[in-house]
């Protein structure tokens, strides 16, 4: 389920690196970075948002109810997404594969 997490957590990242990601200062699409790998749904962030989620490698965000209690805590609910933090079980994995990772 993290590996999944990473897929769409690196697809993500690619697509902030675009430039017209990078001139918007308002809401982005992004993908959900849920464990459920038949998962295409979107969610729109602001793109401080994203960056400040992204300052951690155990933090992703998903869609309300796409959390995976055994795994993961939700850390910070709002109405169209959600924050979560990887179970210190995992952390090895999430960051490991986190692209933004030395």
């Amino acid at each position: 389920m993290a590996l999944n997490e990473a897929l769409f957590r690196t697809a993500n990242e690619r697509m902030a690196a675009w430039e017209e990601v990078q001139r918007a200062e308002g809401a982005e699409l992004f993908f959900c970075e849920c464990a459920d790998p038949e998962c295409r749904e979107k969610i729109r962030l602001l793109t401080s948002d994203y960056e400040r989620i992204r300052r951690d490698p155990c933090h992703f965000f998903v869609k309300p109810g796409h959390d995976v209690p055994d795994i993961e805590d939700v850390i910070e609910p709002h109405d169209e997404w959600v924050v979560i933090e990887k179970n210190p079980e995992v952390s090895e994995i999430v960051e490991a594969t986190d692209p933004r990772s030395p």
